[in-house]
């Protein structure tokens, strides 16, 4: 075909699509779920939106699942079309209580201070405040008889506390003598924290070591249950030297290029070796051949990447053998593998997890909280009735919990070879708190972090 031909064509399609009509931002559908309220943020031009269900509400029955998010969206991208923790137990060590599987759907009242503040719902004109938050006049160090956790104010229900760069959603839930202070974070960046604080009032039952444990239900569908894919990120192993330059694979920031001096300039974790990435964009291309040639012959330290001191034909040797490539590998930077079927175990050596739509390359990375998975051997081994950290499943209708009335959680029923490449999936998420006997006024905070990857710009109006 002609040239002018192409050019034709191509004038055409750019025609096209600038007169194609904008896409509208999708936005979530309360009146598909009971008992569901719409959540905007901010209120001119949200940025997060999603129905959400407070906990005495919460299902399945007959234990809740604390305050349940459905449609969540992010500048108009669905999230997740679900969030939520149906599965709390708690298990003592010797000379305790045994264990329990403990319920989500009790409020009990906590302080929230605001306008509009009935009903269930509370914006708050201050921060809300639980039995997580002690005030220092009335701590357990002041207080022989650990009255300090003791259930303060009147407000039972939901508070929003909407900032400037966050939105965060308060709760409070009892089971017995224990205390959970549940908080969704939103941040404006896309970034969204869940947290539970492991709280009690003053029972004999607390006097000696114990564990909780709290199992996240996570349906991530980025923009739509189809083409879901999710990835295990780990580091490299420990003692193995691939590129033979004297540094372990976990801690070489180029396993594949031999650089015993670690350059690394533009402090990205990718050594300047294997790193012709000049403007970081994690891509290799005709853009960073640009920026190469701006530099050539100078001495520019990010260009430099053979590390002679200056730019050269030899860097563009190197930037030559990795084009329409990506920066390293890196060994200090998690190597994503993608999970094909169904799996569950503990947490070893895994770093994060990154569930992502196969299509847009829109996804989320889940960052594990430092203490999220801790399981010390104290008066016992917590291990076993942990069962695991993580369960990736295929999304089933009939397993929104482990529909069993035992202490300890049973999700490994579910793994059973079904797919996970491309399908609609699910993850199940452990976060845990070692509390010590005696220790009443113990409140510990646990949770991971989501943060965003890739284009979430807002949809064109």
């Amino acid at each position: 075909m002609k040239r002018s031909h192409w050019m034709s064509l191509l004038l055409l399609a750019l025609s096209v699509t600038a007169f194609q009509a904008p896409a509208n931002a999708a936005a979530p559908n309360c009146a598909s779920y009971s008992n569901t309220n719409l959540m905007s943020w901010p209120a001119e031009d949200p940025v997060w939106e999603f129905c959400w269900r407070r906990l005495r509400d919460s299902v399945p029955t007959p234990n809740g699942s604390s305050v349940e998010l459905f449609e969540v969206h992010f500048n108009g991208h669905l999230v997740s079309d679900r969030m939520h923790m149906p599965i709390l137990n708690v298990e003592y060590g010797p000379g305790g209580c045994g264990c329990f599987r403990d319920w989500f759907d009790q409020e009990v009242r906590f302080e929230a201070t605001g306008l509009p503040c009935a009903n269930g719902y509370c914006e708050v004109i201050e921060s809300p405040r639980t039995i997580c938050d002690c005030a220092p006049s009335d701590t357990c160090d002041s207080n022989p008889n650990n009255a300090c956790n003791v259930d303060v104010g009147s407000f039972v229900g939901v508070a929003a506390d909407k900032g400037t760069e966050r939105l965060t959603l308060t709760s409070h839930a009892a089971a017995g003598w224990y205390r959970y202070t549940v908080n969704w974070h939103f941040e404006i960046d896309g970034t969204i924290i869940p947290e539970i604080g492991f709280g009690a009032t003053p029972n004999g039952c607390t006097d000696t070591n114990h564990y909780h444990h709290g199992y996240y239900r996570l349906d991530f569908d980025i923009n739509g249950p189809d083409n879901d894919e999710v990835f295990v990120e780990r580091l490299a192993d420990d003692g193995i030297d691939t590129d033979s330059d004297g540094i372990d694979d976990n801690q070489d920031n180029c396993l594949a290029v031999s650089n015993p001096d670690q350059r690394d300039t533009d402090g990205d974790q990718f050594g300047n070796m294997c790193d012709a990435d000049l403007n970081n964009d994690l891509q290799i291309n005709f853009a960073d051949l640009g920026i190469m040639k701006s530099r050539f012959f100078g001495t520019d330290p990010d260009a430099d990447l053979s590390g002679d001191g200056a730019v050269n034909f030899t860097d563009l040797g190197l930037m030559k053998q990795a084009f329409f490539g990506a920066p390293g590998p890196s060994g200090t930077i998690p190597q994503p593998q993608k999970v094909l079927e169904e799996l569950g175990s503990y947490v070893e050596d895994v770093q994060s997890w990154l569930f992502k739509d196969s299509v847009t390359g829109r996804g989320y990375r889940l960052l594990p909280g430092r203490t999220d998975h801790v399981l010390e051997v104290t008066t016992f081994d917590p291990v076993p009735f942990a069962k695991g950290d993580y369960w990736v499943l295929a999304q089933n209708n009939n397993e929104l919990d482990d529909n069993t009335f035992g202490c300890a959680a049973d999700l490994d029923e579910f793994v059973n070879g079904e797919s996970t490449d491309g399908e609609d999936i699910v993850f199940w998420y452990r976060i845990g708190d070692k509390h010590i006997g005696l220790d009443e006024c113990h409140c510990g905070r646990v949770g991971p972090r989501f943060e965003p990857v890739g284009d979430w710009s807002p949809e064109v109006q």
